[in-house]
């Protein structure tokens, strides 16, 4: 194969299953850089839920119910230079976490749970969560860069890996990301801001960004319509719940009407409301039309851009028993999909 073309290489590459790859690497020096190289197009293992939990949250299941991974020997071809040798011994001295937990009542030691279908038992990967030693530093980014090669159907965060400990170990790489298609994120609000950052910066998802909080204050609130307003490239569809105020539910109103470039926006938006109390049907909707049954109720309506009356968004209220919800959709992407 070493006298096959690059290209021809790569695509050989492409037909291996993840196991075959990982094997493959071990040979030599040549294919492990290829691998690495292109690891972005190559196959991944499959798992259904990537969950980092509290170890007592772990400790209520039965000890047969999951499998432990055994952090011991790991192969290794990370070269660690003095420089970073300092930093890390900086980290250790310091008693640096790997884990942020989301909620109060946490506890200090944390797993990575891996369920590869839902019916069968989980993965346990108990990792250190203050390393004391540059092994224990070494064993952790192996991991994190294993789990990487991964791709989850989910992604469950009541807790997140430490971003400034991350950056540390893979000295402030851009290019670890971990592959979800939707992501999960719980918190009570006091650390929120840690979790966004970790979701948007560290993650790549391919559906759904949801995001469940106890209230939302308005600084919060400003964040969230920004990620709406800004990281359309990054999310297809963001979930955000529970809102207690109509103010990002007006925010977004007043962009779709008045923005001048909508390049940057998520094209599609859920939004989880207690009531409809104070949300009120813009004067500009067109297009008003009200679905009733004995337990749900939708109005739908459209919003025009003032500057540009091609781009169009679809609203639907929609009142189901005890639960209120927005779907807003941009239309042009909305007529793409179908």
């Amino acid at each position: 194969m070493l006298f096959l073309p690059h290209e021809v290489q790569l695509d050989v590459l492409k037909c291996l299953k993840f196991e075959q790859l990982f094997s493959f690497k071990q040979t030599n020096f040549y294919y492990r850089n290829l691998i690495e190289k292109y690891e972005g197009e190559l196959a991944r293992v499959e798992f259904f839920k990537l969950s980092l939990l509290d170890t007592l949250d772990v400790g209520y299941q039965l000890r047969n119910s999951y499998k432990i991974v055994n952090l011991e020997p790991v192969i290794s071809y990370f070269v660690l230079d003095g420089q970073l040798m300092k930093k890390w011994k900086a980290a250790l001295a310091e008693s640096v976490p790997l884990f942020l937990h989301g909620y109060d009542y946490s506890g200090e030691d944390f797993v990575v749970q891996m369920e590869k279908t839902k019916n069968k038992k989980p993965y346990i990967l108990n990792l250190p969560n203050i390393p004391k030693t540059i092994e224990e530093m070494i064993i952790i980014r192996f991991w994190l860069q294993q789990l990487s090669n991964c791709s989850f159907e989910e992604a469950e965060l009541d807790n997140i890996f430490n971003p400034t400990i991350i950056n540390l170990l893979f000295d402030n790489e851009t290019s670890l990301h971990f592959h979800i298609q939707t992501i999960f994120i719980g918190n009570d609000n006091a650390t929120v801001e840690n979790f966004l950052k970790f979701g948007l910066n560290l993650f790549t998802i391919y559906d759904v960004f949801s995001v469940a909080l106890d209230d939302l204050s308005e600084r919060l609130t400003d964040i969230l319509f920004n990620i709406i307003a800004n990281e359309g490239k990054k999310l297809p569809h963001v979930f955000f719940g529970y809102c207690d105020t109509s103010r990002l539910y007006d925010l977004i109103i007043k962009y779709i009407t008045t923005s001048k470039d909508f390049s940057k926006m998520v094209s599609f938006i859920f939004l989880l409301y207690d009531s409809f109390e104070n949300i009120k049907i813009p004067e500009r909707a067109k297009d008003v039309v009200t679905k009733q049954s004995d337990n749900s109720k939708i109005i739908a309506y459209q919003i025009i851009n003032i500057y540009n009356p091609i781009e169009k968004f679809l609203f639907m209220n929609a009142e189901c028993g005890p639960y209120f919800g927005i779907y807003i959709a941009r239309m042009e992407r909305m007529e793409k999909k179908l």
